[in-house]
């Protein structure tokens, strides 16, 4: 077993359905996305000390087109409704959260007290809030983060140079973005 700063004690990674067998029709089939921004990702993002709209967008277009892809373009492992691969998650924890204790305290008291102890990755499947603090993690590592204003072309840009995906384009981002917000467009 590999040494990690959340490796699991057993590894139930092959309970868990990856992303491309297991696909909601629409991630707003649960919730509209104003709910979704103002109950999820603003407090998430607010709680990491993060207040910019710039980087709700990038969020709310990241969970939007992650939900919205075609299987054969999201990661084959992904879990969760960001489809985040248990190896990036892995990879964000020991070499980047583990450099930054207080980021990384912020993010675990996101996650269940016990169930993140059992299995780290479940949580990136049940738990929003951890999970939108992963996400926005994986633009922090990559050193791809907004600044305000962003127009919505520079958000599909960053999707698709810092996020997970198989030959995902940044016009799939710009697409799930149109296709399910009624609101005016940004940028």
């Amino acid at each position: 077993m590999t040494v990690s700063a959340i490796n699991p004690a057993v590894n139930y990674l092959s309970d868990l359905e990856p992303a491309s067998q297991v696909k909601l029709s629409s991630t707003l089939a649960l919730a509209s996305t104003t709910t979704i921004r103002v109950a999820v990702l603003a407090p998430t993002l607010g709680f990491l000390g993060v207040e910019s709209p710039a980087a709700e967008n990038l969020i709310l277009g990241t969970l939007l087109v992650m939900s919205s892809l075609p299987q054969t373009k999201c990661p084959l492992d992904g879990i969760g409704p960001y489809a985040i691969p248990p190896a990036l998650h892995i990879e964000l924890w020991d070499n980047y959260l583990a450099h930054s204790p207080d980021q990384a305290s912020l993010v675990r008291g996101l996650a269940s007290q016990h169930c993140f102890l059992k299995n780290p990755h479940a949580e990136l499947g049940f738990n929003l809030a951890y999970a939108t603090a992963i996400a926005w993690a994986v633009y922090e590592y990559r050193g791809l983060t907004p600044k305000d204003p962003t127009p919505l072309t520079e958000l599909a840009r960053i999707w698709q140079a810092a996020y997970p995906h198989r030959n995902g384009h940044a016009n799939d981002f710009i697409r799930a973005w149109n296709q399910t917000l009624d609101a005016p467009h940004i940028g």
